[in-house]
C-alpha cells in the first residue's frame, strides 16, 4: 500500500481515490501474474492502473461511520496462491440529515381545570447523524391564542421534548388549539423539521345547571303562575327551562319535583321540564300551591340547581291578586325562624340554670351539719348566756333509754339517746334580796 486516506468525509463524491496499491509476486511468467479484489457489498471499487498497481476509489455515497476493507491478491499459478490485506477507512460525519418525527401531526388530550405545570404530551424526534450533528433541541414556534401568546399557555423542555401546561385550561373558553414544535440539530449549518400537536381540552362537570325560566327576581319574591280552578288532569301549567355550559353527558339535564304543597296534584316531565296537573283541584286543596323543582345534570358527581314556583288557582287576575299579596316573603320566614331560635336558646338556658340550683340544694340537704351554716343554726345545748341555780349541774341527771327494733332489720339495734336536759331558755331564775336563787320552769 503506497497511499491511503485514513479518514474520508461522508459527502465524498463518487470516484474519489481512497488508496493506491502496489502488488508484487516473485514468481515469473503466469505464476507472477496477480489479480486483486474486494467484497462487492462495499461502496468501493478496485481499478488496475498499470502493471501491479491498483487504485481504490469510491463507488457510491458513503453513509457509515467506518469501513474495514479486505483486499485479496491472488496469482494465476497452479495451485493459485493468495494473500489478504485489510485497511480501515474512517468516515467523518457531516450534518446531512435533519431531525425527523415519527408522524407529522399528533393529538394530545388534556382534561380541563388541569394544574399549572402539568405534563400534557411528550414529542420525540430522531437524527441519524453523529455527535453534535445528532443533538436535537426542541422549541415551540410563536403564535397566539385569543390575542395571548402561545407561550403563556404551554412550554416545552428543549432537551426532552416534554410539553407542559402553563395555566389551567377551561373547556368553555376554547376546546382545542395547535402547537407547532420545531426540532433542530446541532450541526453546522443546523437542520430542522417541525410537527403539529393538536391539544384537545376535555370537558369536566364543573358547571351547575342554570335555570332560565322561571327566573327569580332580585328581591327574592316568588314567581306566580295562575292556574284555572277548572283545570283538568294533564293541564300544562308551565315549563321549566334550564341550560348547562358543559358538553356531552355532563350537559344532559333532568327535572324533578323536590317539594310540593300537594304532591299528588302536580307532576313534571323528567326530560321536558313541563309541569302538569295530575288531577282536578278539590275543595280540600289549598288555593296557593308551592313547588320546589330540582334540575340536575348527568355529570360525575352531578351538579344541580333549584327554583321555587308559586301557583294560584283562580279564574282571573282579579281573583288571584289577593292571594298573591298575602303570600309571605322570605324575609318574614327568616324573621320567624330567628324568633323561634332565640326562644329555644332562652328556654334551654333557663332549664340549665334551674337544674344547677336544684342540684346544689339537694347536696346541701343531704349534708347533716354544713360547716358554713353553723353560725346561723342555734345550738340547743349551748350554755352561753344562760343563768343556772347553784349546784345545778352537780346533781345526777336522769337518762332515758329506748330499744328500737326494726321489723326489716336482721339484728337488734340499741340506740342511746342524749341525756334529757332542760334547755336553759325554759328556766326562769330570779335573784332574791337575800342572795338566793328562785327558779321556775315554764
Amino acid at each position: 500500500i503506497t497511499f491511503v486516506l485514513n479518514s474520508v468525509s461522508e459527502n465524498t463524491p463518487t470516484g474519489t481515490v481512497i488508496a493506491i496499491l502496489n502488488v508484487q509476486d516473485r514468481d515469473s511468467g503466469v505464476n507472477g501474474e496477480v489479480m486483486c479484489s474486494i467484497p462487492n457489498s462495499l461502496p468501493f471499487q478496485l481499478k488496475k492502473t498499470m502493471d501491479n498497481f491498483y487504485t481504490l476509489v469510491t463507488d457510491r455515497a458513503l453513509d457509515r461511520e467506518q469501513y474495514n476493507i479486505t483486499i485479496t491478491a491472488t496469482d494465476k499459478g497452479t495451485p493459485p496462491l493468495s494473500t489478504h490485506k485489510t485497511i480501515s477507512i474512517q468516515i467523518s460525519d457531516i450534518n446531512d440529515n435533519p431531525p425527523a418525527f415519527e408522524k407529522s401531526s399528533y393529538t394530545a388530550y388534556v382534561p380541563e381545570n388541569n394544574p399549572s405545570g402539568a405534563s400534557i404530551f411528550h414529542i420525540k424526534a430522531s437524527d441519524p447523524d453523529l455527535d453534535r450533528n445528532a443533538r436535537i433541541t426542541y422549541s415551540i414556534l410563536l403564535s397566539n391564542i385569543k390575542d395571548l401568546p402561545l407561550s403563556s399557555y404551554v412550554s416545552i423542555n428543549s432537551e426532552t421534548g416534554i410539553i407542559y401546561a402553563q395555566r389551567s385550561f377551561d373547556y368553555e373558553q376554547f376546546r382545542e388549539f395547535q402547537i407547532q414544535v420545531k426540532a433542530q440539530d446541532g450541526g453546522s449549518p443546523p437542520l430542522n423539521s417541525s410537527a403539529t400537536v393538536t391539544v384537545c381540552v376535555l370537558d369536566r362537570n364543573d358547571n351547575a345547571p342554570q335555570i332560565l325560566y322561571p327566573s327569580q327576581s332580585t328581591e327574592g319574591s316568588p314567581f306566580f303562575e295562575m292556574v284555572p280552578r277548572s283545570a283538568e288532569s294533564g293541564y300544562l301549567v308551565t315549563k321549566v327551562v334550564a341550560v348547562d355550559s358543559d358538553s356531552g353527558h355532563n350537559a344532559w339535564l333532568s327535572f324533578h319535583l323536590l317539594q310540593a304543597t300537594e304532591p299528588s296534584l302536580f307532576s313534571i316531565g323528567s326530560h321536558t321540564g313541563e309541569v302538569q296537573t295530575v288531577r282536578a283541584l278539590l275543595e280540600r286543596d289549598a288555593v296557593k300551591q308551592r313547588l320546589v323543582i330540582l334540575v340536575k345534570d348527568n355529570g360525575h358527581p352531578p351538579l344541580s340547581a333549584t327554583t321555587t314556583l308559586s301557583l294560584v288557582f283562580a279564574e282571573n287576575f282579579q281573583e288571584a291578586l289577593p292571594e298573591m299579596n298575602s303570600q309571605p316573603n322570605d324575609s318574614e320566614y327568616q324573621s320567624d325562624l330567628q324568633f323561634y331560635l332565640v326562644l329555644a336558646l332562652t328556654l334551654v338556658s333557663f332549664l340549665f340554670l334551674v337544674t344547677v340550683i336544684l342540684t346544689i340544694l339537694m347536696k346541701l340537704r343531704r349534708s347533716r351539719n354544713p360547716t358554713f351554716l353553723q353560725c346561723f343554726i342555734p345550738d340547743p345545748h349551748s350554755k352561753a348566756g344562760a343563768i343556772f341555780p347553784p349546784n345545778y349541774e352537780d346533781g345526777t341527771l336522769p337518762y332515758s333509754y329506748q330499744v328500737c327494733l326494726s321489723s326489716e332489720s336482721r339484728r337488734n339495734e340499741l340506740t342511746f339517746l342524749q341525756p334529757t336536759v332542760q334547755i336553759a331558755e325554759n328556766i326562769l331564775c330570779n335573784v332574791t334580796s337575800k342572795g338566793s336563787f328562785s327558779c321556775h320552769d315554764f
